[in-house]
């Protein structure tokens, strides 16, 4: 395979018009979505099941259920993050057993776009954060994007 050299690499740009901050859960294995919606009660916002076309044509190896999307323009992600778990916090037993029951990953997801120009957001997660992964043996991901003007760079 050819690596592309550096003067070969385009970059990518992300613009938005002030820093936010957007969190969610979801869960992934081999399960059906269907079963983890019963059990827990709760209805996903997005789910995708093990054989589902892409939109690139390729196929899901894993089932998906997402639960909790919140979308902020305020710095303190902490508060955020309570509010996408907070219609979890008394499952942590049933998020366990469907954990150990079909090996599954759960995740708690933190995708913060900062503006060049502005303060970037507090993303230390709070106690009670921190308390819900290690009860439920929920991963956190932080995927962090800074967005800049295309004329702040050089052609």
């Amino acid at each position: 395979m050819d690596i592309p050299m550096a003067d070969e690499l385009k970059r990518v740009f992300y613009h938005t018009e002030q820093t936010q901050c957007m969190t969610y859960f979801y869960i992934s294995g081999n399960f059906d979505p269907d079963v983890i919606t019963n059990y827990l009660h709760l209805v996903p916002e997005q789910i995708h099941r093990i054989g589902d076309v892409r939109p690139n044509g390729t196929v899901y190896d894993y089932a998906m259920w997402r639960f909790g999307t919140v979308k902020s323009c305020r710095l303190d992600v902490a508060n955020q993050m309570m509010q996408t778990i907070d219609p979890l916090l008394t499952k942590a037993d049933l998020l366990r057993k469907i954990k150990l029951t079909y090996d599954a990953r759960l995740m708690l997801e933190v995708v913060p776009l900062v503006r060049y120009d502005e303060p970037a957001p507090m993303l230390a997660p709070s106690l009670a954060v921190m308390r819900f992964c290690m009860e439920t043996g929920t991963e956190m991901d932080i995927d962090l994007y800074v967005g800049c003007p295309d004329d702040m760079v050089d052609a």
